[in-house]
């Protein structure tokens, strides 16, 4: 048997917005509802009556409602932002690991330009360093390379995307062209000598 409060309207209007709520776009057939929540028409009514008089639902068509309010359907999209939200923080999260390997990738391929006389000087270099990756090696690093004693060292500081065109490579006169659109090149003469109190 039912109780006096498994029949009570408000427990009634309970169940009517939880279909409400379900709805995707706050739509529900009122001899849908009826049927679902095992209730005479009428009493829907009674519910949808007081409903529509203060504004919380429309007649959309001649047995469907839709829902005017505010609030029934705020935690299911507090539920869709909060996934939303989730995959952004795991892309960023992939993404982060990404940069993170390709920073030790750089640091690695750079430690082993400079490594043991044993091993070869200058490794397989396959790898660009992205723009948002900073990595730098000094003088004394660069001049430590067996191959670039006695030799003239320039080191170049550009931004993304430079270009960097040589034009016709002989060996008694070479020439660089270096070309950017998004900021500054610095250029630097790297001296054989190096004082120790120079930075």
């Amino acid at each position: 048997e039912k109780t006096r409060y498994d029949t009570s309207l408000g427990l009634l209007t309970k169940k009517f917005l939880c279909l409400l709520s379900d709805s995707p776009d706050g739509v529900v057939d009122l001899n849908r509802a009826a049927e679902l929540l095992e209730v005479q028409k009428r009493r829907i009514y009674d519910i949808t009556n007081v409903l529509e008089g203060i504004q919380l639902i429309r007649k959309k068509s001649k047995n469907n409602i839709q829902w005017m309010g505010t609030g029934i359907f705020e935690e299911a999209a507090v539920r869709v932002k909060q996934q939303e939200l989730r995959g952004e923080v795991a892309q960023l999260g992939r993404t982060e690991r990404t940069l993170d390997q390709l920073l030790h990738d750089c640091n690695l391929q750079i430690r082993q330009l400079v490594d043991d006389e044993g091993k070869p000087r200058y490794p397989p270099f396959s790898y660009t360093c992205p723009p948002s990756t900073l990595a730098y090696v000094t003088y004394q690093d660069l001049r430590a390379i067996r191959d670039f004693q006695e030799q003239t060292v320039i080191a170049v500081k550009a931004p993304p995307e430079t270009q960097l065109e040589v034009p016709e490579f002989s060996k008694d006169n070479l020439q660089l062209h270096l070309k950017s659109t998004s900021g500054p090149i610095e250029v630097y003469l790297c001296p054989e000598e190096i004082p120790e109190e120079s930075p």
